[in-house]
């Protein structure tokens, strides 16, 4: 297979469209990156597969790519979805089916009675909005009222509280789920508790679950198919809204009338808010992020309606190419019964993270409603490949995981190459994982750490505040190789790794972003993991106070960080710190292009620091936010303020050069600053008299450094001093390029006198041993321009007026 070239980096994840917006769904993934894979890994004519589909984002991803697509998944939501969206919307039928059923439900004595009261200003009545519950007393009630055009917060009145004591009496005709959970750890004895009874109905109070009954009844007798299926997607946005599970939002967050199911769990805390179902189905089919904007936007967005082709047992032995989707509630361990050897030119799939995400559990929520419309949307939980303690352990998950693979292996074109996307923290499952992967046939290729805009599910227990990660895990087919299983050779590749990670950085690291970097690199060197009874951070913390030290993190919520405890012994040859790096990069391309998008921004970074030194994406808006000012979507390049740092910063080191040519000495200016425009006819270049570093005994890493030091005095070819002008940047990175010289080379960091304050109060100790060791001193703006006026300056001016750090 032809491909284009291999995608190596992470990618920037972009902004959804409205397609994706309306449907709860645990665990989207970036469509605009998966799209790329599948463009650029499926030939034109080829067949892209994706055997978890979950939310259906990579079949339609793939429709809008151009390619054909089997989408399979275990779980029948999957299938409701793609077969919602492959319909033709009809805003004007589905809008006049909405109205009815509002206008019946609105007319039942019984919503009137627990849905509605009398306007206290005009007399007429008006909805209640939503109930909110503390310990089983409501305590805030939101209403509306139509009449007086106002929605507002209340105190209950005795009259409603009276109906909420009495609600469970309510009899309800038509059909509600009425099934017991079933046997999972989802549903503790502490939920069944707290929720009132093992039962999926519990998940309701009483009226809720009477009104919900109403509505699903009303649509399940719509004559019209399409409009049923449709009208069935906004019940099913609508069930989850209406559960005890919901709590109101915190009041920073200024949203007192909505709520959400925040978790990927079944829960029900003490604090609830209970929405009214109504007014939630009416939102689902016809609000901001709703059927009607979803349905609307599918043709526009892919490009036409997608042609769709439903597979089980009774047409498995079919291979018409008439569709753009192939999907199935298709267990993937028979997948070879529907789909040919070796005929599948790519796969990217979002397998189960060993039981990070129940998603069958979660999904039953709306399968228990679907189930009653259609039997094929019963789930078959004895199939699912995933962990859960007391029914199926990591024996159990690894061993259908990889006869899945196996599978997956049969069907895949010999030059066809497989991606996974997986997260997990624990490393027994990863070697779960990994060792699936190998024993089906695969070899690694190359491991990527993705951040993500939005925090995904693999996240939710993230303790350490960083952006959503995932791990893109290529691989191609492979004779089978033995995993390594040396504990020793492990803990010196994990301490090796840790370090190679941090000085590369070279600033302390947040363990989250140390961990993701060496999980990247353990995946790729193909050790077996579940021998070692030590994961990363027990081993890295046996190197606390040999080689690595932790150190107080007061800007994030991301724990300590980890830093070296003698920083010279790793970081042989100091660069600049991964964040001045990076402000570097920002800063150069907003003053190449003056206003970007912060996609352009991450698009940038994610290129030139991959994996273990991509920063987290919160720091990367702070740096923004330092040399822009964000207007209309775009950050604009804030241009005169900093344009005059520059320009400062170019003066100062033309007059450096002056002072060291009347002094007698040749000018070596920095490669970084050599392009700068002194006033408008020349640049910095001219007032050197070399372009290039002389060759002066340093290796070439060094050299490298070396030549990035803003301005250097050299007689007879041998550097005599070294200046680094720190007109805005941080203090350290000049030291950590000029210390590059030995330490008989003076070293002179010349700073803004209104920088006086910041300098004196540096108390890094990292920062004043350095000082001191490579023998610098500092001297100010002001001086410089002092000795420029001298007819004779000499160095030893420069000398006896630089300070020492007190």
């Amino acid at each position: 297979m032809d491909y284009m070239k291999d995608i190596n980096f992470a990618l920037v994840e972009e902004k959804r469209p409205p397609m994706y917006k309306a449907m709860k769904y645990w665990g989207k993934k970036p469509h605009n990156i998966w799209r790329q894979y599948i463009e650029n890994y499926t030939p034109l004519h080829g067949e892209y597969l994706d055997p978890f589909t979950g939310s259906a984002v990579s079949a339609f991803e793939s429709v809008k790519a151009g390619r054909k697509v089997t989408a399979f998944d275990l779980n029948p939501l999957t299938s409701f979805i793609i077969e919602v969206f492959s319909l033709k919307f009809d805003l004007i039928k589905f809008k006049s089916a909405v109205d009815n059923i509002f206008q019946i439900i609105s007319e039942n004595k019984i919503y009137q009675e627990y849905f509605t009261t009398i306007c206290p200003r005009c007399g007429n009545r008006m909805i209640i909005q939503n109930y909110k519950w503390d310990n089983k007393i409501i305590y805030e009630v939101g209403i509306v009222c139509k009449y007086c055009k106002i929605r507002s917060l209340v105190k209950p009145t005795s009259q409603i509280v009276n109906i909420s004591t009495k609600m469970n009496s309510i009899q309800i005709n038509k059909f509600y789920p009425n099934k017991e959970f079933y046997e999972s750890p989802s549903f503790q004895a502490m939920l069944i508790k707290n929720l009132g009874g093992n039962n999926f109905n519990n998940l309701w109070t009483r009226r809720n679950l009477f009104v919900l009954s109403e509505i699903f009844d009303i649509i399940l007798k719509q004559k019209d198919e399409t409009i049923k299926k449709q009208l069935l997607y906004g019940f099913i946005q609508t069930v989850h809204l209406c559960t005890k599970m919901c709590v109101p939002r915190r009041e920073d967050a200024n949203r007192p009338f909505s709520t959400s199911w925040g978790r990927s769990a079944y829960l029900c805390s003490s604090r609830q808010m209970e929405m009214n179902p109504l007014l939630v189905f009416y939102g689902s089919c016809l609000g901001k992020q709703s059927v009607k904007s979803a349905l609307s936007n599918v043709e526009s967005y892919l490009g036409k309606i997608p042609k769709v082709l439903y597979v089980d047992k009774s047409n498995k032995s079919s291979r018409t190419k008439s569709y753009d989707i192939k999907y199935g509630i298709i267990d993937v361990n028979t997948i070879t019964d529907y789909i040919d050897e070796k005929s599948i030119d790519f796969i990217m799939t979002d397998p189960p993270y060993g039981g990070l995400v129940q998603y069958l559990d979660l999904s039953t929520l709306w399968l228990i409603w679907l189930e009653r419309y259609d039997k094929k949307y019963t789930p078959n939980y004895d199939a699912e490949i995933t962990i859960k303690p007391g029914i199926q352990n990591i024996n159990t998950y690894q061993k259908r995981f990889e006869h899945a693979l196996k599978n997956l292996f049969k069907i895949l074109k010999d030059d066809g190459k497989i991606i996974f996307t997986f997260h997990n923290k624990r490393l027994d499952i990863w070697n779960a994982f990994l060792s699936a992967v190998q024993l089906a046939g695969f070899k690694i290729e190359k491991v990527i750490h993705q951040q993500n805009k939005r925090t995904g599910e693999s996240n939710v227990a993230n303790p350490y505040g960083t952006s959503a990660t995932d791990f893109y895990i290529r691989c191609i087919k492979s004779p089978i190789t033995n995993l390594k299983t040396d504990k020793d050779e492990f803990e010196q590749f994990v301490v090796t790794k840790a370090i190679q990670i941090i000085g590369q950085r070279n600033e302390p690291t947040p363990y989250q972003i140390l961990y993701n970097g060496i999980l990247a690199e353990i995946s790729s060197a193909g050790f077996m993991l579940e021998d070692f009874d030590q994961n990363v951070n027990q081993i890295l913390e046996k190197h606390l106070g040999t080689i690595f030290k932790l150190e107080e993190n007061n800007l994030t919520k991301s724990g300590d960080f980890w830093w070296f405890l003698n920083p010279e012994e790793h970081i042989k040859y100091p660069d600049k710190l991964l964040s001045d790096r990076v402000e570097e990069t920002i800063l150069s391309l907003l003053r190449r292009k003056v206003s970007v998008t912060f996609d352009e921004v991450l698009g940038e970074i994610f290129v030139k620091y991959p994996n273990g030194l991509t920063p987290d994406i919160k720091s990367i808006e702070v740096l923004l936010k330092k040399f822009a000012n964000k207007s209309g979507g775009k950050w604009k390049y804030k241009g005169g303020e900093i344009e005059a740092q520059f320009t400062k910063h170019t003066d100062i080191i033309q007059k450096i050069s002056l002072i060291g040519k009347k002094a007698g000495y040749k000018i070596y200016i920095g490669k970084r600053e050599q392009p700068e425009r002194f006033n408008q006819d020349k640049k910095l270049s001219d007032f050197a008299d070399f372009i290039e570093l002389p060759k002066i005994g340093y290796n070439n890493l060094q050299k490298s450094r070396l030549e990035m030091v803003d301005i250097i005095w050299i007689k007879d070819n041998n550097p005599v001093v070294a200046f680094e002008v720190e007109n805005s940047t941080n203090f350290t990175s000049g030291i950590q390029r000029a210390s590059n010289f030995s330490e008989n080379i003076p070293k002179l960091m010349i700073i803004p006198d209104v920088r006086k304050k910041e300098f004196n109060s540096i108390k890094d100790p990292l920062f004043i041993d350095g000082f001191y060791k490579y023998n610098w001193k500092y001297i100010y703006y002001s001086e410089i321009e002092r000795i420029i006026s001298l007819r004779n300056p000499k160095l030893d001016d420069l000398i006896m007026i630089g300070k020492v750090i007190k």
